[in-house]
């Protein structure tokens, strides 16, 4: 997605963000993505633990619950409105 818009519009001068919410201690994410990089590096892994490890990614990045769905929500609106000012000021 990143390079669709050097693409498309190759004149544009371009600036993406990348945004994060999150979910759980950092050091709790880090263990996550740690163990989804083993079962990468080991597809033959148990199922029981690769089933184990997937739910652990998504939970490091990712709450079903509406409390959470509305301030990633309300966050993403905040990043929108001062992407749309700073655009739209003096340089």
């Amino acid at each position: 997605m990143w390079s669709a818009v050097y693409d498309e519009c190759p004149a544009a001068d371009y600036t993406g963000i990348a945004m994060e919410y999150g979910t759980l201690p950092p050091l709790d994410v880090m263990q996550a993505l740690r163990a989804e990089h083993w079962l990468n590096l080991h597809p033959q892994a148990p199922p029981a633990a690769a089933r184990q490890i997937r739910q652990q990614i998504k939970d490091a990045f990712y709450t079903d619950t509406d409390a959470w769905k509305g301030q990633v929500i309300s966050r993403a609106r905040q990043a929108l409105f001062q992407a749309v000012d700073g655009l739209s000021s003096e340089a």
